[in-house]
């Protein structure tokens, strides 16, 4: 029993799969918003059975997030062996070469999932598979590129469902939660190299101008809230109290924490904050079903990833190896 459950949790920390229901929500809330647009009833993702739609964008989200989280692991392999001994690889649970395998079936996973989509949305899921493989590989090496790809690798997932997707304000907030929580991340952990002044300077711009794109794209190819004519304020307060929401919990939660330890935390909420998120842009459009099922899937999350935490204490150290 305790070698079935080793082996679940391995897979796990592998590829970090409970952090990936902020993506689930991303992608989904993508498909919500474009089912509930008359003006793209065309589109692939309209015209597919919603459960059908609701599964390729899981298969998008998860195998592009296990994709990424488990490349990391390969590539970090030897670091970790010298200072996180107890990540699946360096503590022997699995080979390089079978997290290799793994990595490789989730990104196939994820392209072949993309073809419900249509043309677009696999042509937009390679080029994010490569953005994930640039990034792991070069950019978060380099800060001024690597917060900001970071960000956009986020964004580019949300929207291969519908790659003519107008409403882009949900796709900013996306980017932009995603690259300040990975900064923070860097700073929190203190790696190398630190982030100066002219880093930030330089990840600013970078952020601005993606911004201006993303913003604009939207400006011009459709309406930012819904027929054009209502104001959005009313709704945008909801997802205000999200973004507020999360700065006090995460205020809350690296209270007496340091480095690794509080990157860590920074790092799983700001994962799991993106399904609050996707609840948020649902209530401010009034699609109070759609953001009852996203709710659900947001404390489903929540409740995943303390039982998982749990969890891996509980296989790692049994009961009665512990002190304390």
């Amino acid at each position: 029993m305790r070698r079935t459950l080793l082996r679940l949790v391995t897979a796990m920390q592998l590829t970090r799969l409970t952090m990936a229901y902020g993506a689930i929500a991303d992608v989904w809330l993508v498909i919500l918003l474009t089912r509930a647009d008359p003006a793209m009833a065309d589109r692939p993702v309209s015209q597919l059975p919603i459960a059908l739609a609701l599964a390729a964008g899981l298969a998008v989200a998860v195998g592009l997030f296990t994709f990424g989280a488990t490349l990391n692991d390969v590539l970090d392999a030897r670091i970790d062996r010298g200072f996180r001994r107890d990540r699946p690889i360096p503590e022997g649970r699995i080979s390089p070469q079978q997290a290799i395998i793994v990595a490789n079936t989730c990104l196939a996973a994820a392209v072949l999932a993309a073809f419900a989509f249509g043309p677009g949305g696999v042509a937009l899921a390679a080029m994010t598979a490569l953005g994930i493989v640039f990034y792991m590989a070069a950019a978060r090496f380099l800060p001024a590129a690597g917060f900001t790809t970071f960000g956009l690798v986020h964004a580019a997932t949300m929207v291969i469902p519908n790659v003519v997707f107008s409403f882009t304000p949900p796709i900013w907030l996306s980017m932009t939660h995603a690259t300040a929580v990975i900064l923070i991340v860097h700073r929190l952990a203190d790696k190398r190299p630190r982030v100066s002044g002219p880093v930030a300077t330089v990840t600013l711009v970078g952020w601005a101008a993606w911004s201006a794109t993303i913003l604009a794209w939207g400006w011009t190819h459709g309406s930012w809230w819904r027929d054009g004519d209502a104001s959005p304020w009313p709704g945008l307060l909801w997802v205000i109290a999200a973004v507020v929401g999360f700065a006090v919990t995460v205020r809350a939660k690296v209270r007496g924490s340091t480095g690794e330890v509080a990157a860590e935390k920074v790092l799983r909420y700001g994962a799991m904050w993106q399904s609050l998120y996707a609840v948020a842009w649902l209530a401010s459009r009034e699609l109070w079903p759609q953001a009852l099922m996203l709710g659900g899937v947001a404390a489903g999350g929540f409740l995943a990833m303390t039982l998982t935490k749990e969890l891996i204490t509980a296989v790692q150290r049994p009961p009665e190896y512990r002190t304390g």
